[in-house]
């Protein structure tokens, strides 16, 4: 089992804790009772690319360790079948609403423990590198914060497909994995003091264009990362 978020989020740290919500009776959360993995980012796998924003840890055997000792994690997972890939995003127009999960400014419910969902709309096509990169743009609000935060596409019922064919009444798609939230563009926007000898500083402000690197991308560096394990006996 494989934890992604970005190389930023673990530069510079000296360890890192991972933050999970207890699993209580029948595999259902105990919201308000957290557990903390510690880790260390040496032990993340970047992707080889330097400017692709991706890193992973294994945390199957440190999951399993919590449960032998009797205080599970609640958890769910994202297989590879809900990857997106060129074959799924053909099914959906370029352009679609999207839902991502994290942590805006650090906010989340501090009752509970659940974090922040919000929602959004690819900027550019879903279906093409922008850039030329494996990443794509959402116009939604970003915030520091987000980096690492997953990016789904929600299929609606009896909503029309880009064909226009209406399904009504059948089986829920499950949602669909299209990357990680990596970084937000900016602008420089100069600053106006009162008193002119003071100069004309300048400040970054965000222009809700997040930074999305696909989920094919993700999916290169978690073979790449359970193939290195496999060879090296590690945990996956």
């Amino acid at each position: 089992m494989l934890l992604v978020t970005n190389k930023h989020v673990i530069a510079g740290a000296d360890q890192v804790g991972l933050h999970l919500i207890a699993a209580g009776p029948a595999d259902t959360p105990t919201l308000g009772s957290g557990l903390t993995l510690t880790c260390f980012p040496n032990q993340f796998i970047g992707h080889p690319d330097p400017e692709i924003d991706i890193a992973m840890i294994g945390v199957g055997g440190s999951l399993q360790q919590l449960a032998d000792a009797g205080t599970p994690a609640f958890i769910r997972t994202v297989s590879p079948s809900m990857c997106a890939t060129t074959a799924t995003l053909e099914e959906y127009e370029p352009i679609e609403p999207v839902t991502f999960i994290g942590y805006p400014s650090g906010l989340y419910d501090s009752a509970s423990l659940l974090p922040i969902v919000r929602q959004g709309f690819a900027a550019t096509a879903m279906n093409i590198d922008y850039e030329a990169k494996p990443v794509f743009l959402i116009d939604a609000s970003v915030f520091p914060g987000s980096s690492g935060s997953p990016v789904f596409l929600v299929p609606r019922p009896s909503v029309p497909d880009k064909r226009g064919n209406i399904t009504i009444g059948g089986p829920a798609k499950p949602p669909v994995l299209l990357g990680i939230v990596a970084a937000v563009h900016q602008r420089q926007v100069p600053v106006i003091l009162a008193a002119a000898n003071q100069g004309v500083p300048i400040v970054n402000e965000l222009i809700d264009l997040g930074i999305v690197y696909k989920a094919s991308a993700i999916h290169e560096l978690a073979r790449q990362v359970l193939s290195a394990g496999a060879q090296t006996g590690r945990e996956s």
